[in-house]
């Protein structure tokens, strides 16, 4: 939702003309919003927030208040601002909502995505009631457009909002079941956004410990792409590594070799890096460590096989952290990798990993 209301920001405010401002102004405001973008790709938080300030002070004068491309840089400053500017970005968010609403009315679909991020900035401020209202408006404005597919985005950016806070799970749950429901009686399996719904209804259902219904899910995604579509996609990659998850927890591991080797046809094993474990088990902090305070490391070597699982362990640092050396290994027994290919052949590979025991304190 975002990226469709502000995702062309660049091309409105690079190619209108200039009625507000002076020549300089406006090879100023070009410079910072050029360097805003730089700091955007670059990911420098510090950086996108002091430009984008000053790209909304500088679009002010070029574009003139209340006008859509200020509006578009008022967002841009308002997503930009640190955790401890809530208040400043809530009113900000407030300020865009009400002059959309002056714009083109309160029925109006720009409203949509200020509302949301009006929401969710309320919802991260802790404000306990007032983003009901903002969601619920920009869903009647869905629902009042006889598009089903938007009603169905809006529902779900509903829905990753309020799971973010505990306190609103429950609601969370009811906006992802109304997508759910939406996607299925309307949209075709291959939709990407409906694919991505069912993810996160797989996640909720693992989450409640519905394995088989995650699995079920999961399986849909992956076979929309193994039926539907002549493309890999994140999508893809990220079900069958929740479907090893999903197999592993109900202790069928055979099942999930399957997707161990599917994510490596899909990701090359690299030998540079320390690989990352598609299914985990933590291990558990021996009683007698515990009692004692102790604290350590244990650094293991290991193979791959050419079904994801790990066998021959070495302990690295066996003079080191042995209090913690058994339950290392009876965990790492349980982790699911992805295994190395060469020339099309699954072949045992060996990695390595270091697991620290450390107290809270």
């Amino acid at each position: 939702m975002r990226k469709s209301a502000y995702g062309t920001v660049a091309a409105l405010i690079l190619c209108s003309a200039s009625v507000c401002a002076s020549q300089n102004t406006q090879q100023e405001f070009n410079q910072v919003y050029q360097a805003y973008q730089h700091a955007v790709e670059s990911k420098n938080d510090t950086d996108k927030y002091e430009l984008a300030k000053k790209a909304y002070l500088l679009g002010q004068k070029v574009y003139g208040k209340g006008q859509q491309n200020t509006l578009n840089l008022a967002a841009n400053y308002a997503e930009s601002m640190p955790d401890d500017m809530k208040k400043e970005q809530v009113a900000l968010y407030q300020e865009i909502v009400t002059t959309t609403e002056q714009l083109y009315g309160t029925k109006s679909l720009q409203l949509v995505d200020p509302l949301l991020l009006l929401a969710k900035s309320l919802v991260e401020s802790g404000k306990r009631s007032s983003w009901h209202k903002h969601i619920e408006h920009a869903i009647d404005i869905a629902k009042n457009s006889k598009d089903l597919v938007l009603e169905s985005k809006v529902n779900f950016e509903a829905a990753k909002i309020l799971f973010t806070s505990r306190e609103y799970y429950r609601k969370a749950k009811q906006y992802l079941k109304r997508t759910d429901e939406i996607n299925i009686t309307h949209l075709p399996v291959d939709s990407l956004h409906r694919l991505e719904v069912d993810m996160w209804v797989a996640a909720y259902e693992a989450g409640r410990k519905r394995h088989n219904a995650a699995i079920e899910r999961l399986t849909n995604v992956v076979d929309v792409f193994d039926n539907n579509l002549d493309f890999e996609h994140p999508y893809e990659l990220f079900a069958h590594s929740r479907l090893v998850v999903a197999y592993e927890r109900k202790g069928d591991r055979e099942a999930a070799t399957k997707h161990c080797i599917a994510i490596a046809h899909m990701r090359p094993w690299n030998d540079n890096m320390e690989q990352t474990p598609l299914y985990r088990q933590e291990p558990k902090y021996p009683t007698g460590a515990a009692k004692m305070g102790r604290e350590g490391s244990v650094q293991l070597e290991f193979t791959v096989t050419p079904s994801g699982f790990v066998e021959d362990i070495m302990i690295l640092n066996p003079e080191q952290g042995k209090a913690f050396q058994n339950a290392s290994i009876k965990a790492l027994k349980q982790w699911r990798y992805a295994p190395k290919f060469v020339d099309g052949v699954a072949v045992p590979a060996t990695s390595r990993v270091q697991l620290d025991f450390r107290l809270r304190r």
